[in-house]
This record gives C-alpha cells, structure tokens and sequence, in this order.
C-alpha cells in the first residue's frame, strides 16, 4: 500500500479536526472517495471541523466550474459531519479566487467557511 504522503489526496485526524490534504493532481473522485473513507472510519472522532490543504495542489486552479461546484456540493452535503467548519488553506498562486469562491459558497450553504494562507492560522481558527 502506498504512503498517504505519496497519495495525491490524504486525510488524517487531528484531534477532532480531520486535515484533509491534496498534492499534484487528482480528480475530484480522489477528493470524495479519501473524504468519505475518513468520514466512514469506525474510529473516527466526533469532528469539529475540517482543514482542506491545498498549498500543494496542482490541480485547484485548472478546475472547470462543474467540478468545483460538484466538489463544493460534496463538502456541504457532509458539513455538518465536519462540525460545519472548513479552513481552505491555499497560497496566493493562480486558484485562490477559486477557493476564495468556494469559501464563499460553502458560508451561503450554512458552513463557517474561511480561507487561509497559513496552515497554523487554519489550525488556530479552526479549534477555537
């Protein structure tokens, strides 16, 4: 079995915060199956939220509009297994008004959604 590290898309508990991490390039089906393989886990946390690391995607930026909403769906249909709180984590590169976006659709959904540059910060936001 292949490192998590090495997948494109990888989850793991913090505590009661589940750090949901993509690298390179992945589908959106990468993205779902990994986040609902960690919501599925038997011992998973009761969770309070969600950081969605994407400082090392690839991909984010190269996403067609259906993609991002089916993908922004999907984490709202689950927001409240996540506590209703996401932190999108993505530099300033050529994606982040698509995050941006995608925080703002997410908090018209009903979820407490906030972009970050900083992982320590999303964490900080995230666990208060």
């Amino acid at each position: 079995m292949a490192s998590p590290l090495l997948m494109p898309v990888s989850t793991e508990f913090e505590g009661s915060v589940l750090v949901l991490r993509m690298v390179g390039t992945y589908s959106p089906a990468d993205l779902r199956a990994a986040l609902g393989a960690a919501l599925a886990a038997p011992d998973r946390p009761h969770l309070t939220g969600l950081i969605a690391d994407l400082r090392f995607s690839e991909s984010v930026a190269s996403r067609t509009l259906g993609d991002s909403t089916a993908i922004i769906g999907f984490l709202a249909y689950h927001a409240s297994s996540l506590g209703n709180r996401v932190a999108l984590v993505a530099p300033a590169f050529g994606g982040d008004t698509l995050v941006n976006m995608a925080s703002v659709d997410l908090r018209t959904g009903g979820v407490d959604a906030v972009t970050f540059a900083d992982m320590e910060e999303a964490r900080r936001w995230i666990r208060r």
